[in-house]
Parts: structure tokens; C-alpha cells; sequence
């Protein structure tokens, strides 16, 4: 994510006479902050200093760590452990020092301090896991761990037609942001639910009718409703899609023919004049060669780095799906006008054309496609260097032989698009 950062720098002396007190260094916030990173150092020597660290807001102290670590941060909704997370209030904030003990001649503390003000960017993550609140064999630690290793900022727990996973996750992580959620788990279909999990009272939906009832009041009530794996050949979504919800799930787990008849339907749905939001999620029950958390990776464009953020960049359909986290991923912009974007008529240029900036990166040996509501409009190939070595393929024949590889090339093209 994209941020602005202010840097202090304080430094402290701390002389023989104050040991066994505790000091405080204080800043100011006075603005905008969402975290807010603090790191000391001091001549220790051999050991005749030690000298501990906390942290206090306007209102309370929020965290100590006593002499067991170096650094340490609070954000909105993510903290170190030891530390409270919560909205970064405005006001004198000060780093305390611990005197525990302070040689003859005394030391000084320098404190590096890190402010952190909200910046639109994007944030990467899983929307579709289980664990063993259902059928899957991750404890939600396991499944954070996972998540976190495979350079993930955020994951939603969907766990089938339960909410008690949600209740289990509460307390705030220092790896990244949990998203609430429940799966809709029937026999004609499932749908994810984020957002507003309670509201999903009765999963026991055997019917159109029913389906409707129940959707129209999970989105009543604040909720956001993902169709998932809609042509999965065992369980299907079978229920109609002339009912209330906002989103589907084209990409599910490994690339499959399933995914490739979704995003086709969805394409459909686009040229038709709909606006529907896609959506991806690895579906991981288990630890396994194929199913991966993050495979694939929905990365969100959101104004804040909090779990409610990224829910809004869903809702307005800023959401880029890409294999891996660390795999090709682009980008649309026009102007000022980004991925889920509107753009008004009065964004076109004289001749009656969208102008549009394709940002790929990390793409090589991939060809890149651009679809409108009338087809293909523009592909290009981007070609590996000569001295690129082999691709690292991981296949599975049974699946269709899908692969996955860093990539290195970066491009930018432009392209237009009539009114």
C-alpha cells in the first residue's frame, strides 16, 4: 500500500540518578495516522544498561515490551503483541523508558518514530478458506501463519454455514487484517458472505424463493454476497441468478474449467450492461500441492489499511485477481479513474474515446488481453529475456497442467476504447 510516512527522531539522556523510574519521550500526532512504528537503540555496556520500552497514547498506556524487543508498532486494527490495536488518535503520545539499570557515566536513548498517514494502495489477500470451525484442518493460527508466509495482508474466514470461526479471530494480529465472513453452504449452491456474517441466520435454502428471501436480507442488513465456484461440476450454484447479491467467484483454487466458464458467463454479464464485481478465493481446506492460500491472491484497492477498508474497495469493485501474490499483476487507469471506477461521459476526449494505461508487472512470457463489451479489443505478448532462465513449472495433468513462476518483465502500454 502506498503511504505517507513522517520520520522523528528523540533522543533521551538518562543519567544514574533516574534508575529504577520510568521516563517518558513524548511526540505529537497531529494529523491523519494509521500505525505508528517507534525502534531504540543505547550503548549498552556489556551489559551495565538495560533499559526497557513502552508506549502510551492521549488516553492509556497501550503496550510494554520491557527489554524484549527492539521495535514494536501499533496500527488501527493491527498491533505487535503486548500492544493494543486502535485507531490512532490525534494528541502528545510518548515512548516510555524503563531505567532498569543505568551505569555511573549514564547513556542516551535515541528513538526512531515512524507515522504512518492512510494512502489509496493496494492490499493483497485470500477471500475464501475454511479451517476446523468446518470441514478444514487449519486452526485459525494455522491458517494466519499460512497466510502470512505466502506474503498475504489480509484473509477472510468463510467457514461453512457458522460464524463461530469469526468469534475466535477477534483479537488483533501483528501479521495481518481478518476479514469476517461465512460460507452459505446449501445443497443447490453456496455463497460467501462478508461483511455482516450475522446476518445470515438460516443456511437451510432449498428453493429460489428461499435463496431470495435470504440473500435480500443478509444485504439488507449490511452484508456482501459472493456466488461461489457457480459451474463447480459437484456443487454448482443451481438457485438462479435473478437474485439479490454483488459479487462472483470466477476463480476458484487451482485455474480450472470451472473458472474458465465463469469468467466467461461473467464476461457476458459485463457486455450485457451488468455490473457485477468478480471475485477469487483459494478455498483452502488443507495443506496440499495445488491449493494454496493466496492461489489466487485478490488484491484490493482500498483507502485504509483496516478490515473495513478493504470490504469498501470490494463494494466498489476495485479488486484485481492475479495466480499467486507475488505473480504478474495489473492495472487499469484513466485519468483519474481506476479499477471499479465509473466513468462519467464527460471523462472522454474529444474523439469520443476512453483512454486507458494497462500497468503489468512482473509479467514474462504472458500475453496480456484487453475485452470490452465487443470482444478483444487489443492483446499483446510479452516476450521472456534471451537470457531468462527455464520456468519453474508446477503441473497438474489431471487440472489441465497449470503452472506457477516468478515473472520479472515489467510493461506499460496504452491503449483507447470508443464511446
Amino acid at each position: 500500500m502506498e503511504t505517507g510516512e513522517r520520520r522523528i527522531t528523540l533522543r533521551r539522556r538518562i543519567g544514574k540518578d533516574e534508575e529504577r523510574s520510568y521516563l517518558e519521550v513524548p511526540f505529537v500526532v497531529d494529523g491523519s495516522a494509521e500505525r505508528i512504528e517507534a525502534a531504540y537503540r543505547y550503548e549498552r555496556g556489556g551489559g551495565e544498561a538495560v533499559v526497557d520500552i513502552g508506549l502510551r497514547s492521549p488516553e492509556r498506556i497501550v503496550g510494554w515490551s520491557g527489554g524484549a524487543r527492539q521495535s514494536f508498532f501499533v496500527g488501527t486494527e493491527l498491533a505487535t503483541p503486548g500492544y493494543l490495536a486502535g485507531p490512532v488518535a490525534e494528541g502528545e503520545w510518548a515512548v516510555l523508558l524503563g531505567a532498569y539499570k543505568i551505569p555511573a557515566e549514564g547513556t542516551e536513548v535515541t528513538i526512531d518514530i515512524v507515522l504512518t498517514e492512510p494512502r489509496r494502495g493496494w492490499i493483497k489477500g485470500d477471500l475464501h478458506m475454511h479451517s476446523v470451525h468446518s470441514d478444514g484442518r487449519y486452526t485459525i493460527e494455522a491458517a494466519k501463519a499460512s497466510c502470512a508466509a505466502r506474503g498475504l495482508s489480509y484473509m477472510a474466514l468463510t467457514d461453512h454455514n457458522t460464524l463461530s470461526q469469526n468469534r475466535a479471530a477477534l483479537a488483533p494480529d501483528e501479521r495481518l487484517l481478518v476479514l469476517p465472513g461465512a460460507e452459505l453452504t446449501s445443497y443447490f449452491g453456496h455463497a460467501n458472505v462478508y461483511g455482516a456474517p450475522e446476518a445470515l441466520r438460516d443456511f437451510r435454502v432449498t428453493t429460489p424463493e428461499q435463496a431470495r428471501a435470504t440473500l435480500g436480507e443478509i444485504r439488507a442488513q449490511g452484508g456482501f454476497v459472493s456466488l461461489n465456484h457457480p459451474f463447480c461440476p459437484s456443487c454448482p450454484w443451481e438457485l438462479g441468478f435473478d437474485l439479490p447479491y454483488d459479487a462472483i467467484e470466477v476463480w476458484n483454487g487451482p485455474w480450472r474449467a470451472l473458472n474458465e466458464r465463469a469468467v466467461a458467463w461473467w464476461q457476458e454479464q459485463l457486455a450485457a450492461g451488468r455490473r457485477l464485481i468478480a471475485l477469487g478465493g483459494s478455498d483452502a481446506h488443507a495443506e496440499d500441492r495445488f491449493v494454496k492460500h493466496g492461489r489466487p491472491t485478490a488484491a484490493v484497492r482500498t483507502d485504509r489499511k483496516t478490515a473495513q477498508g478493504v470490504l469498501d474497495g470490494i463494494r466498489q469493485g476495485r479488486v484485481v485477481l492475479s495466480f499467486d501474490p507475488d505473480e504478474t499483476f495489473l492495472t487499469l487507469t484513466s485519468g483519474d479513474y481506476g479499477v471499479g471506477d465509473l466513468l462519467p461521459r464527460t471523462a472522454l476526449d474529444g474523439a469520443g474515446t476512453i483512454p486507458l494505461v494497462i500497468d503489468v508487472e512482473g509479467a514474462r512470457g504472458d500475453r496480456v488481453a484487453l475485452w470490452s463489451d465487443r470482444g478483444l479489443e487489443a492483446a499483446w505478448d510479452i516476450e521472456a529475456p534471451a537470457d531468462a532462465p527455464a520456468k519453474a513449472w508446477e503441473a497438474d495433468a489431471a487440472d489441465g497442467g497449470r503452472a506457477a513462476q516468478r515473472e520479472l518483465a515489467v510493461l506499460r502500454e496504452h491503449a483507447a476504447l470508443g464511446g
